[in-house]
């Protein structure tokens, strides 16, 4: 069914490479730099040779002025570069700080003063680089390293001042919240879920729930810049109809450089929190320590460059919110240390209504709860502090992390540079107060064991077949591991509940008391029992001719994700009773019990092909013209464990049979084939838009000489590529 469409997608795309004849990149971990080189009397001046030498590695370039006196250098890694301007009988103009950053263009308007070639040359010192962008209608800002690595990040992570970028909006950081803390942004009022995440030109998202928690997440000193890109990115970027965000690490230099560092946080430093101190609670510990260090430099000069980085992170954490503090709990009023069946009678009966008839026996499973203890010698249940029967208290978490990069960079000769980088983190954490989706208990004892790992492999080949005519390859895989088990250290049949899976899933099942009192819940979190590993692969190619006005990039991308995962939600059931009372005699209010099958491996490929002309009409108006597609086809289950719910098929008449509505997977293996299901396609979707056309039009114009006022405007399609989160709620359409 896709054939005419994918026919007439590379008819089209081949129309356009043909007709363009002119190809220019910038790429997601590159920038370019342009200009007009003109003479005193603003008469154009025509192939006049610039000369642009990366002040870093000594890599050097050379173009000519066309007939317009305009040049472009493309493909640049970010980064400062020395520029040097010669025409015959002019004096050479040096530009000595030009900076270039990742998905931008740093223009130069250059006027040459009449002289000798082999003279005295003209030097520009001040610094050089693009305050505002004139050239384009995207809307973002890029961040160096120094601001990274200087800016006041508690967690020392850069996805907290993502936020800083115009358009985007997300909650305050807490800086008492254990790990990492990666923020999710959204923007311009879109989800938090439609942005997109680039590390080193690669896919770095996790595409079973597209947010930012289990993002790599270099040091600051590692990382060279990233980018937030709020609205109106070309062709060149695409899967999100939010923020795109491109972030670099740092390569290796012609000079050996490196540093040491040491961050750390102790609660010494800090105030009490004012409700454990009206409880009587001391002061929670909070000691956060983040080191690491950094080195670069040459392996062969102008040739071969490397550099590593080692950053640890050790923290003990009893002041979160979240995880690690309870805060005015509420058990009953009248509970003590004593806890025999006679106390809890006697508070029992002495706040029933007069004339009722009197308990005369505690429920014995409610018994052996109020008088468990854990290892500290605490109460499962803890004695409140108050009259009011409120407890506080406050446990730590713990979070350890060991991070590095290894990257090379490798120069064959003037025309071709390998490019290898790899980030690799290891990120166990336990917390005391798991609080995932569904909730989980609010008093020690049940925590939850989390293993964050993350592995990213970037190459970037880039081949130089003339100084108007790049390609650049790239190639990469991420890797993110999220595993959540649950600590147990009370058992059912300890306190006397049976339940059919005990052996298999051992613990208890989550108790909530007085809930909508902000009674106190124990037992096991629903939803933390989870393993999950979610790769992907990257590849992708970019080329780029440049020939007059017209900037053109043209290229393509393919993207697999993986998502492999095993879900016990609601294993271990969940009791909820009204009140602390019912909850002594047994009576629940309502139990959930969860069963089935929760283990997926779900794979999707992404297809993307983009055009994208960058026409100058003068030097102050640029016309952003740009096609991009993407075929991004709906998730399939390797064993077609996948099903759901067609109304057109319901039909109450035959529901013993095949009238239920539900259908799976055509791919689904024999183990779970259902004769009475309808098997549909692999994904369960009856059609796929293949019609995924996404024009991007814009312009900037720059009224003033200086570039320092732009106007922007444009219109753009764009889509977003769904999560695998969304795949039980999967619709006919």
């Amino acid at each position: 069914m896709f054939a005419r469409p994918r026919v007439a997608i590379f008819r089209l795309f081949f129309m356009l490479l043909v007709c363009s004849g002119v190809v220019f990149a910038q790429s997601q971990t590159t920038g370019n730099v342009e200009g007009t080189v003109r003479d005193a009397n603003g008469a154009a001046v025509a192939g006049a040779e610039v000369t642009v030498t990366s002040k870093a590695t000594g890599e050097e370039r050379k173009v000519l002025t066309d007939e317009t006196g305009a040049f472009a250098v493309t493909l640049l890694p970010s980064g400062v570069y020395r520029l040097q301007i010669g025409a015959q009988g002019f004096r050479p103009t040096v530009f000595e700080d030009v900076t270039v950053a990742i998905t931008e263009t740093t223009t130069l308007p250059v006027e040459l003063t009449v002289g000798e070639l082999t003279g005295e040359s003209v030097v520009v010192e001040a610094s050089v680089g693009p305050i505002v962008q004139s050239e384009s209608s995207q809307l973002g800002r890029v961040v160096d390293s120094r601001t990274v690595a200087e800016l006041p990040l508690a967690t020392r992570n850069f996805t907290q001042i993502l936020g800083l970028s115009t358009g985007t909006a997300t909650y305050l950081p807490d800086n008492t919240a254990v790990g990492r803390n990666s923020q999710n942004i959204s923007v311009n009022g879109g989800r938090v879920t439609n942005n997109n995440f680039q590390i080193n030109g690669i896919d770095a998202n996790s595409q079973g729930t597209n947010s930012a928690p289990s993002l790599s997440v270099p040091a600051p000193e590692s990382i060279q810049e990233f980018k937030v890109q709020t609205s109106l990115y070309d062709a060149t970027f695409g899967r999100s109809g939010g923020g795109n965000v491109q972030a670099i690490t740092k390569s290796g230099t012609n000079s050996y450089n490196g540093s040491v560092y040491e961050y750390f946080r102790n609660d010494a430093l800090n105030a009490n929190n004012p409700f454990l101190k009206a409880a009587g609670v001391e002061r929670p510990v909070l000691k956060r320590n983040i080191f690491g260090g950094v080195i670069g430099g040459p392996i062969v000069r102008d040739k071969a460059f490397f550099f590593g980085s080692y950053q640890g992170t050790r923290e003990r954490n009893g002041a979160s919110v979240i995880n690690s503090l309870s805060s005015n709990v509420f058990i009953t009023p009248g509970l003590t240390n004593d806890r025999s069946e006679a106390t809890l009678l006697a508070l029992f009966n002495g706040r029933r209504p007069a004339g009722t008839p009197a308990l005369t026996a505690i429920n014995p499973t409610a018994l052996a709860l109020l008088n468990t203890k854990l290892e500290s010698g605490q109460f499962l249940i803890p004695t409140p502090q108050t009259s009011n029967g409120l407890y506080s208290g406050t446990t730590p978490s713990a979070y350890d992390e060991n991070q590095f990069n290894a990257n090379i960079d490798y120069r064959f000769n003037d025309s071709n540079t390998l490019s290898g980088k790899f980030f690799f983190s290891n990120a166990p954490q336990t917390l005391v107060l798991p609080s995932f989706l569904g909730g989980g208990p609010n008093v020690p004892g049940f925590g939850n064991f989390q293993q964050n790992n993350n592995r990213l492999l970037s190459l970037q080949y880039i081949h130089i077949f003339s100084p108007t005519v790049i390609n650049e390859v790239r190639a990469g895989y991420n890797f993110i591991r999220v595993d959540a088990t649950p600590q147990e250290p009370v058992n059912d049949s300890s306190v006397g509940i049976t339940r059919a899976n005990a052996a298999a899933f051992p613990g208890l099942p989550l108790i909530r008391i007085a809930p909508a009192a902000g009674g106190v819940v124990i037992g096991t979190s629903p939803t933390i029992d989870v393993q999950a590993v979610a790769p992907s692969t990257t590849l992708a190619d970019t080329l780029s001719i440049t020939t007059g006005r017209h900037q053109i990039r043209t290229g393509a991308e393919f993207r697999y994700s993986e998502n492999n995962y095993t879900l016990n939600f609601f294993t271990r059931g969940q009791l909820d009773f009204l009140s602390f009372d019912q909850f002594l005699t047994g009576s629940a209010f309502v139990s959930i019990f969860g069963s089935g099958i929760g283990d997926r491996s779900l794979r999707a490929p992404d297809y993307n092909f983009f055009v994208q002309d960058d026409f100058k009409i003068t030097p102050r108006l640029t016309l952003n013209l740009g096609l991009r597609y993407e075929l991004d086809l709906p998730p399939t289950d390797t064993r077609g464990r996948i099903a759901t719910f067609d109304p057109t098929l319901y039909d109450p008449t035959r529901l013993a049979s095949t009238g239920s509505g539900f259908v799976q997977a055509g791919n689904v293996i024999p183990e779970y084939d259902l004769a009475s299901v309808p098997n549909v396609s692999d994904s369960v979707l009856r059609s796929r838009d293949a019609n995924n056309f996404a024009p991007r039009v814009g312009f900037a114009y720059s009224p003033l000489a200086s570039n320092r006022l732009v106007l922007r405007g444009g219109y753009g399609i764009f889509y977003s590529r769904t999560s695998f989160q969304y795949i039980t709620l999967n619709v006919i359409a």
